[in-house]
């Protein structure tokens, strides 16, 4: 499997939003990491959940994409998808992460991965429905409705990066 380190170009999360929307991914403006809590990425206030706007407001369209991520404010908003109809995704410990890509079906259909640094999972993300591959104890489905953070996010100094990315993936998960 294709390891990817951070993006070392100067993707903002504006730009990274308008691809992940291009993909057909919903997304959604994300708080940052800040003394210890979430909190607004236009003047580091806490709020109360790591999504600015709420989750069934995940979207696609553009130009909303455009607008959410052009707040002026003292950081660039987090990118957050939203589990659903169009992207699932499941969990695998990380010692898994190359066995299941040998796995044929994924070999076959490769679908891109990401993880934080530092963390024993990985996240592999499919569009619905998840492969029968997955059907068992060492995978965990990560339910509809999960708002999951989409590199360049990061956690505080724990950036978000992908394993495999989109492009890599053939530009969009496929669980067909």
């Amino acid at each position: 499997m294709p390891s990817s380190e951070p993006d070392t170009r100067q993707t903002t999360t504006l730009q990274a939003a308008l691809s992940y929307a291009e993909l057909n991914w919903p997304v959604i403006p994300g708080a940052i990491w800040h003394d210890g809590h979430f909190a607004s990425p236009v003047d580091e206030q806490p709020v109360t959940s790591p999504c600015l706007q709420p989750i069934e407001h995940a979207t696609t369209d553009v130009e909303l994409v455009r607008g959410w991520w052009s707040v002026s404010g003292l950081h660039e908003p987090n990118v957050f998808t939203v589990t659903g109809p169009e992207l699932g995704g499941f969990a695998v410990a990380e010692s898994l992460v190359m066995a299941l890509a040998d796995n044929p079906w994924f070999r076959a259909f490769p679908t891109p991965v990401l993880s934080f640094p530092n963390m024993p999972l990985a996240y592999f993300l499919v569009r619905p429905p998840l492969p029968a591959v997955l059907l068992s104890s060492e995978a965990q489905v990560v339910e509809a409705g999960l708002p999951m953070p989409l590199p360049p996010s990061a956690l505080e100094t724990t950036p978000v990066i992908w394993l495999v990315t989109p492009e890599q993936a053939h530009k969009r998960p496929d669980a067909r």
